[in-house]
């Protein structure tokens, strides 16, 4: 059975609402057709891969975490990247709709999720940005040693290799969360007092600054700690679209396994 797009994104935007998204962000819409699909790709970024995909599957829609238009892009010319991307859409009446900061919020979103994942407990906000709560704090069943956090972590989020930051010989129970960059939040999570902070995109000097200040910081990938959320996506337009067939977007399409 095929499914209007436009029902697929009325019941994601009941979920993931416009309103959620901050005011830097580009959520919802980036291409849309009035057409109908029986199957979705789901994925973190909209690559050449994951169009190609949409083709092989007669897919009409792709949802995507990361936005596809995202730093203002003002033109589309053929045999460039982006360009090409757009006229392989176009041509193909595949609609595109992300849900960014707007899904990292929601209820049952990628930072809930994550918490689920991590099997937390005791659930508070890490921070309020533009009045949307941005991470989450909980705390894990039992201490656990920097060892068995890193092997607790590689199971849940299904990811290779993982980076510490800060003194060893550390328990860690009480934990911040956050999935995406969150270096921006790195004082909130010592200000709370927790023992260590999950994220991503850590640099080298925040690094630094969390030896400084004792606090153990752990990335775990970018693409790794939102990843999550496209299993659940699945989950909901199941119960929701019965019929539909899913692609999920395993692995980045540009990280070099070498």
């Amino acid at each position: 059975m095929k499914y209007p797009v436009e029902e697929i994104k009325s019941f994601m935007e009941s979920w993931a609402k416009n309103e959620y998204q901050l005011s830097w962000d580009n959520s919802g819409s980036q291409v849309e057709f009035k057409e109908n699909t029986d199957s979705v790709v789901l994925a973190m970024d909209v690559t050449d891969k994951v169009i190609d995909k949409a083709l092989e599957m007669d897919a009409k829609l792709i949802i995507s975490h990361h936005p596809m238009f995202f730093s203002g892009s003002k033109n589309i010319i053929e045999g460039t990247y982006l360009g090409d991307n757009i006229i392989k859409l176009i041509k193909n009446n595949i609609s595109v709709f992300s849900y960014h900061t707007s899904m990292d919020v929601a209820d049952d979103g990628v930072n809930d999720t994550l918490f689920e994942k991590l099997d937390l407990k005791n659930k508070s906000i890490l921070i309020y940005e533009e009045e949307k709560p941005m991470g989450l704090i909980g705390e894990f069943e039992r201490e656990l040693t920097l060892t068995d956090l890193d092997k607790l972590l590689k199971e849940k989020l299904q990811v290779c290799k993982i980076k510490f930051y800060g003194r060893e010989d550390r328990n860690i129970k009480k934990v911040a969360i956050l999935g995406g960059s969150g270096s921006d939040f790195i004082s909130q999570a010592k200000e709370v007092g927790v023992d260590a902070y999950i994220t991503s995109d850590i640099k080298y000097h925040d690094g630094q600054r969390a030896y400084e200040d004792d606090l153990i910081l752990i990335d775990v990938g970018h693409f790794y700690s939102e990843r999550i959320i496209l299993p659940k996506i699945k989950k909901k337009l199941q119960e929701n679209f019965k019929d539909l067939d899913f692609y999920i977007q395993e692995s980045s399409s540009f990280e070099l396994d070498i």
